[in-house]
């Protein structure tokens, strides 16, 4: 069964007779300014005619610059989805444990599974808003001793964001024989980030980061991982050869520059999130304080308010896969957008 994930379903669309752009996407949670035009233009140039560079040289080089980690501690790869699944097949097998903190990113699950390990779960609750009791998760953590620990920070769905002491006191339960994975993929857009990169000082933490989410570069997939070199030589045995295509490079190289982009971003973000609470509260529905670019609203059923927006040309994630049937989460894009989603909502809930 495959993971279930946002973004616009081609098929369903199809069947409802409504065209991609006739829609606005609030499944997906990437830079609401969308690609910027110079990355626009440099993946416009790349040369399709030659083999891209299979170890991403330029692009390694760069986050090298920009971390201010060695160029061997960095691996490229086709979005934070091939890097998790990477990651699995390189520390999980049979016997083997992965613990996950959710609800969360269904790819952790579905890597371990594909990696025939032990699955074990530490799930908030929505009574504690969805956080989880961290002395909690720590005497689990230290019970279990899991090869591998997959924490999203800030979390998909939920938008919850630990600190750097938080993500410490996990760190120290998991031990030296287990491999910490936090995955920042919402981490430009959260209120305050904390930069996670020091965490590396301790060989059994890997980081993600998405390129994709901060730069609206779904269409061509591209991430990294951070972590110690030998861990990092492990992961990239398992890589496919030319796993990043050169418009991804391309891309990449020039997103690194357009740092103003993501700058206005967050104040798009900052802004309608902000206009998305008072809307929210006014028509009393339940929903979360995100850290992130993203939020999750209590509706009721999910799936029909799912399907009642998208005839309205509007699409949210209905996180039934996440084991939340009564909560959409929903992406902050532009205040206009936003607008629109929320005149959507009050008409389908008001039927």
């Amino acid at each position: 069964m495959k993971t279930v994930h946002g973004g616009l379903d081609a098929a369903e669309l199809r069947e409802l007779g409504l065209r991609p752009e006739q829609v606005i996407d609030f499944s997906s949670n990437i830079n609401p300014l969308g690609t910027s035009e110079r990355v626009r233009q440099a993946a416009a140039h790349a040369d399709l005619s030659a083999y891209p560079d299979r170890d991403c040289l330029a692009l390694r080089e760069a986050l090298s610059e920009r971390l201010g980690v060695g160029i061997d501690h960095l691996l490229v790869g086709n979005g934070s989805t091939e890097l998790i699944h990477l990651l699995a097949r390189a520390l999980l097998r049979e016997g083997t444990t992965v613990l996950i903190l959710g609800p969360t990113f269904g790819e952790y699950e579905a890597a371990g599974r594909l990696a025939s390990a032990d699955l074990q779960r530490i799930t908030a609750r929505e009574s504690d808003g969805f956080s989880w009791r961290l002395e909690s998760a720590e005497r689990v953590i230290k019970q279990v001793r899991p090869n591998l620990v997959f924490l999203c920070n800030p979390n998909n769905p939920t938008g919850l964001y630990l600190n750097g002491e938080q993500v410490e006191q996990i760190h120290a339960a998991i031990g030296p024989e287990g491999v910490l994975v936090l995955d920042d993929a919402y981490v430009s857009f959260s209120d305050e980030p904390w930069d996670s990169i020091r965490l590396l000082q301790a060989d059994n933490v890997a980081i993600l980061r998405s390129m994709t989410k901060d730069h609206a570069l779904a269409g061509i997939r591209l991430g990294y991982l951070a972590a110690n070199p030998t861990l990092i030589v492990d992961v990239s045995r398992f890589q496919p050869a030319w796993s990043v295509n050169s418009i991804a490079l391309a891309a990449g190289l020039a997103a690194l520059e357009d740092q103003a982009h993501i700058d206005a971003a967050r104040v798009v973000v900052q802004t309608s999130k902000a206009y998305l609470y008072e809307q929210l509260s006014d028509m009393g529905l339940g929903f979360t304080r995100s850290a992130a670019n993203f939020l999750i609203v209590k509706v009721g059923d999910a799936r029909e308010v799912r399907a009642g927006l998208l005839r309205r040309g509007v699409v949210v994630r209905d996180c039934s896969s996440f084991g939340m049937p009564e909560h959409i989460r929903v992406a902050v894009r532009r205040r206009e957008e936003c607008e629109q989603l929320i005149g959507a909502l009050r008409q389908v809930l008001e039927r």
